[in-house]
């Protein structure tokens, strides 16, 4: 515990108080980014984002299952509250939640099971596969009812990326292809 309360002592320190203020009165995020929960994946980071600038959704594997509540009501809540011009579905490499669905014996826990149970391996590597369970995700996302809509009116555009751990490289789905960026 004491070095997450030195981590605060040290952002207390370093914090831009009036950013804090004004923040303190609303938010107004311009992108939805879904994530992995993974420790080494920070969207804020990635996208050198200030914060309020991202409305973030975390969950093991960026999983877009519209049957759970939580997953539903952030993206409700960003496109229909918030009114986010932009959601990013942010897949990364070495994703252990795709490994867990490759290698089933890792799905050791009820809790994991009943989140992962759904998912499948596709692919002929573990990229490959990432990559496919990130295209599930992005397509899961755009058949939301309040995305639809959105979209449809020209107010929101959904995209989705994927994030190399070892080589820092991002890559744009394009609807067939991945394009990388740098």
């Amino acid at each position: 515990m004491e070095q997450l309360l030195d981590g605060y002592r040290n952002f207390r320190k370093n914090a831009d108080i009036e950013l804090y203020r004004r923040l303190a009165k609303g938010q107004a995020p311009h992108t939805l980014v879904i994530s992995c929960s993974d420790s080494r994946i920070i969207p804020e980071a990635i996208f050198s984002a200030n914060p309020g600038e991202l409305f973030v959704l975390r969950n093991v594997g960026n999983i877009c299952r519209l049957d759970d509540p939580s997953v539903a009501c952030a993206i409700e809540y960003a496109v229909n509250h918030l009114k986010v011009p932009h959601i990013v579905v942010l897949a990364h490499s070495d994703c252990g939640a795709v490994k867990a669905v490759e290698h089933r014996e890792h799905l050791d826990s009820r809790g994991l099971i009943d989140w992962l149970c759904e998912e499948c391996f596709e692919g002929c590597d573990l990229d490959c596969a990432i990559k496919a369970s990130g295209i599930r995700q992005f397509e899961r996302v755009t058949a939301h009812p309040a995305v639809k809509a959105a979209v449809q009116e020209g107010k929101l555009e959904v995209g989705l990326f994927f994030f190399d751990l070892a080589t820092l490289s991002l890559a744009r789905y394009n609807g067939r292809d991945w394009e990388k960026i740098c």
